[in-house]
């Protein structure tokens, strides 16, 4: 269809009513403009309408109804990237093919939008074979000869044959060994919940003049695969096609299923890529003051350019770059003056926080506003590109994932808006040798979008008139907790704050972001969303009693207003007011006594869906937990009594539920790839406890009760007669 144009419109015109509409100052153009503007409309519309008609082009709204047409039913809406639109698309595929293991595979993926892998469970029961079906693979006893299979015990790919076990697999409720899982019955739906994350050409953190680590921040590191995809809708995934784990004997059998371009990872030196021949999977785990296995004895030139060339099929040992994909550790042969980057992958329950994830929907720019990239040849430094913006406000986009060590200060004019952030697909590392310095006159607004700021604190202080900007807003940003990481991945700096809000009257926001403990003014007024805040002490399990937020004298100073959504605080907080706490997690312990989480002013505001550690001095609540629990076991207490019980038994019952109900996590450390994560023995009060039936805390923005419930609900209409299926998560 043509586009309908002013220009096309008007030349439709006779020429002796252009001519007349020239003379006279061309008002019919200016109406036929009008006009060209609205038939616009109705053309994109019409085009819209023929695009509906298809699965591949429609818009959202559109796509139950096309499900409709073919009898699809609705799931649970869930946010991000999971619709319905592949399982619509396939939907006449997966009934052609209904009850077979690759369907069952491709709708867990379509449903839930996490990798899977599906295994008719019969296989790896011991039974004696039929002599029309002889299995020569399906052997009673493992080889205990080989070690690469047994690695995968317990786990998706286990093909290590088991007796029978009767009980139900339903009940599993995704854990990876309760439940009868091996029987002639079963299915097991294994799932992975961790998104592969991936750094792309970032330098490697240099220990010494041969050894270095992937992760530029210098934690140890467990490398994940990069998923490839499947052949066909028929097949069923293999360890290549997940984000699972890469095991030093996996990489040691097949490397170059891992290693090289577009796969899990790959180095690089002076920009060129190390070849597979040359890579040895190693334990290159601590051996005293040093690494297994490390340093190599030094091999000659000669040697090594024989080597590269490919020349004999089997490199000498010593030769060798030898990764350990658990830690993260890589050993050169010999000492390794060139610049040494890495592409890799790590495993992190959600897109949150500085990442190479898509972030396009938050990187508008207005018309006329000033755009300045860096590094380029007029901007070397960011301190150049911030101060070429800074009279009139605009954009500094850093468009390299490299780690900036020159200082950075921020300050923006009254008036302006001065935004520093990362191109999409870029994650740099700001790493200055004394803290960010944030500061804005009146009116002034300031965004940091895209960054992770690590070894300093953020510092949000008055100019030196005294002014403070509007607003300063910290989206996608990781303030490592602890300022940085140790060789073994805790904390650098435990309990170092992270944020000092130094300025009066600011409003603060933190969206999708990681920090380390927040220190501000009483009169800050602070927004926490999607984001998780943590108190940064050693061991981690211990950050639950140290201070997360509080005013800049620490103990005793409360910080402003919070008001915390779906967000997970680590630690104790003191605050002036809550005017919202929703779908939260404010994990905290007092070590004397006094209350965890407090706030100076009980009549304003309310907590809602969240857990709220008991004992703590806040706004009134509704359906937190573990009040929530606490009312609801006394309330039947009562009912069975008759009457009103004791004090003595209304202490006994509030004992023993603070005790069951309060979160558990995968890990608390930042540098772990569960970080914060639910654990699945956590109770279902708090694991689908928020305001939507989601779970409480920072990946509520993942809907993974939904996503489960979406599966169980299509394992009803896909799964064949007689047969069982248990969902069980890898990660």
């Amino acid at each position: 269809m043509n586009r309908i144009t002013p220009e096309a419109l008007y030349r439709l015109l006779p020429a002796l009513h252009r001519l007349r509409d020239a003379a006279e100052g061309r008002p019919l153009e200016a109406l036929i403009s009008v006009l060209a503007r609205e038939g616009a409309v109705i053309e994109e519309n019409i085009e819209q309408l023929l695009d509906n008609l298809f699965i591949e082009t429609c818009a959202d709204w559109a796509a139950p109804y096309i499900g409709g047409l073919i009898g699809y039913r609705t799931l649970y809406d869930i946010d991000g990237d999971v619709g319905n639109r592949a399982e619509v698309a396939n939907t006449i595929a997966y009934r052609r093919r209904k009850g077979t293991a690759a369907v069952l595979e491709a709708l867990a993926r379509d449903v839930t939008g996490w990798p899977a892998h599906v295994v008719e469970l019969f296989e790896t029961t011991a039974t004696c074979q039929h002599m029309n079906h002889i299995r020569p693979a399906h052997r009673l006893a493992p080889d205990l000869r080989d070690p690469l299979p047994l690695e995968a015990l317990g786990h998706a790919f286990d093909r290590i044959t088991r007796t029978v076990d009767v009980r139900s697999i339903e009940r599993s409720r995704g854990r990876k060994s309760s439940g009868g899982k091996h029987h002639f019955p079963n299915i097991g739906l294994f799932l992975w919940r961790l998104v592969p994350m991936s750094r792309t050409r970032v330098p490697a953190a240099r220990v010494d003049d041969r050894r270095f680590l992937f992760d530029p921040l210098g934690a140890p590191r467990q490398l994940v695969n990069r998923p490839q995809p499947e052949d066909s809708i028929t097949s069923i995934s293999r360890p290549v096609h997940v984000p699972g784990d890469i095991s030093r004997r996996a990489l040691d059998a097949e490397a170059p299923l891992w290693y090289g371009a577009g796969r899990a990872f790959e180095i690089f030196v002076d920009g060129e890529a190390v070849p597979v021949t040359r890579i040895e999977a190693c334990d290159l785990s601590d051996d005293g003051p040093g690494w297994n296995h490390s340093p190599h004895a030094p091999i000659s030139a000669a040697d090594l350019a024989e080597i590269e060339g490919g020349a004999p099929l089997v490199p000498p040992a010593n030769a060798l770059v030898r990764v350990d994909p658990v830690l993260g550790r890589i050993a050169f042969p010999n000492a390794e003056d060139g610049e040494v980057r890495t592409t890799f992958h790590v495993g992190f329950p959600a897109r949150i926080g500085g990442g190479e994830y898509n972030r396009a929907s938050t990187l508008t720019r207005d018309p006329g506003q000033a755009l300045v990239l860096c590094p380029s040849a007029d901007h070397p430094t960011l301190q150049s590109a911030l101060d070429a913006v800074r009279p009139t406000g605009g954009i500094v986009e850093i468009t390299a994932s490299d780690v900036f060590t020159a200082a950075v200060a921020i300050d923006a004019l009254a008036g302006t808006e001065l935004i520093l952030r990362a191109a999409n697909g870029i994650c740099p590392i700001l790493r200055p040798p004394g803290a960010v310095r944030i500061t804005g006159g009146a009116e002034s607004r300031i965004v940091l979008d895209g960054v992770v700021i690590g070894d300093v604190p953020v510092e949000l202080m008055p100019n030196p008139d005294g002014e403070s900007p509007k607003s300063v807003t910290l989206r996608h940003v990781t303030l490592i907790p602890g300022l940085g990481f140790s060789a073994t991945g805790d904390p650098q700096s435990p309990g170092a704050t992270s944020l000092d809000v130094g300025m009066t009257g600011v409003e603060l926001l933190i969206d999708r972001s990681i920090t380390g403990p927040i220190r501000m003014e009483q009169t800050t007024n602070a927004e926490i969303r999607d984001s998780i805040v943590d108190a940064a002490s050693v061991p981690a399990r211990a950050s639950a009693e140290a201070l997360a937020i509080a005013g800049p004298g620490g103990e005793g100073d409360p910080a402003g207003a919070l008001t915390i959504i779906a967000s997970t605080v680590l630690g104790r907080i003191f605050a002036r007011s809550f005017p919202l706490v929703s779908d939260a997690i404010l994990h905290a312990r007092s070590p004397d006594g006094s209350p965890p989480v407090r706030s100076l002013r009980r009549q304003q505001g309310c907590m809602r869906f969240s857990f709220v550690p008991d004992g703590s001095v806040t706004p009134r609540r509704y359906r937190c937990q573990p009040q929530l629990a606490i009312d609801q076991a006394i309330a039947a207490a009562e009912a069975e009594a008759g009457g009103p019980i004791a004090a003595p038994q209304r202490a006994l019952i509030r004992a023993r539920i603070v005790r069951r109900m309060r979160p558990g996590f995968t890990a608390q450390s930042a540098s772990h790839p569960g970080y914060a994560q639910l654990r699945l023995e956590t109770p279902i009060e708090i694991r689908a406890g928020a305001s939507d039936d989601g779970e409480m805390g920072v990946y509520h923005l993942l809907s993974a009760p939904q996503r489960e419930a979406n599966l169980r609900i299509r394992l009803q209409e896909y799964l064949r007669f007689g047969l069982e299926a248990g969902i069980f998560y890898q990660t």
